[in-house]
């Protein structure tokens, strides 16, 4: 930005509701999204005005489909110009999940660790929240040599690199084209290889994996259940994230020829570890 103000959007959502706006705000809209504390914040050289109002449609409408109504706060400020790059860098924290030790570029890698390398791209997660580092618990207790994995909805790429970095060949996809580049830019960041990737879900491969990851909201998992089941081999691993807690029955409806092994709850999100049936 060249200009001496920008506008600054602050949107606190419920917790429960957290992941849909954010997904919401990221359909939306092509600018930097940050997540801190709870809130979501744009900004911009221009007004915020018709994504304020998008915002509270958006809210109606999930009030009218919840049956409850959905206060959210939201903020605009117009702020003199800084370095806000610099500050959402400065945001990001590391986090170890033993073994891994998942830090930026801008962070120093952490002795005796396995580093692993991940810029978000602004529109995306750092890999801070519950569900990424559920799945990550996951991945680290079934994934093994030559184990072929499929990422679905990659976002920065975090979940397909620690799978490479166990030693997996891997696979992954993401509607948005952004994400599929940053995820791309994080592997050669790390000195790994996937072997392809490509814009578009699921349904982009007919092949059958050992492995399937899909850290999405739990209605986008039921739209596309056919094509995640379709994609996991008999006797193969389905791990599941995204889910709120209260949902995790209407979304295994859609995956009868599962069995659940286990499951993670942190906080109000569930992930779930399932397995074909042979």
């Amino acid at each position: 930005m060249d200009r001496q103000f920008y506008y600054e959007l602050k949107v606190i959502p419920p917790s429960k509701y957290y992941h849909l706006f954010l997904d919401f705000l990221l359909e939306i809209s092509d600018i930097g999204l940050e997540e801190l504390d709870g809130s979501l914040i744009l900004r911009s050289e221009n007004s915020f005005q018709d994504i304020q109002f998008a915002i509270n449609y958006f809210a109606e409408q999930l009030s009218k489909k919840f049956g409850e109504k959905i206060d959210l706060e939201i903020f605009e400020e117009k702020r003199e110009n800084i370095d806000w790059i610099k500050r959402f860098q400065e945001s990001i924290k590391p986090i170890y999940i033993p073994p891994f030790y998942i830090h930026q570029s801008w962070n120093p890698p952490k002795d005796g660790a396995e580093n692993i390398i991940i810029d978000p791209a602004l529109a995306f997660g750092s890999g801070h929240h519950e569900t990424t580092s559920s799945v990550i618990e996951f991945l680290i207790k079934i994934v093994g040599n030559s184990d072929r994995v499929l990422d679905i909805g990659t976002g920065s790429g975090i979940l397909a690199i620690v799978s490479a970095k166990l030693g997996a060949v891997v696979d992954f996809c993401d509607i948005d084209e952004v994400a599929v580049e940053s995820a791309k830019e994080n592997f050669q960041k790390n000195g790994l290889q996937f072997r392809n990737c490509w814009v578009g879900s699921a349904n982009g491969t007919d092949e059958e994996y050992s492995i399937v990851l899909a850290n999405i909201v739990a209605d986008v998992i039921v739209a596309l259940s056919n094509q995640i089941a379709n994609r996991v081999e008999e006797g193969g691993y389905l791990v599941l994230s995204g889910i709120l807690v209260g949902k995790e029955k209407r979304v295994l409806d859609f995956f009868p020829q599962f069995t659940i092994l286990d499951k993670i709850i942190k906080n109000e999100w569930i992930t779930l570890l399932l397995k074909k049936d042979s």
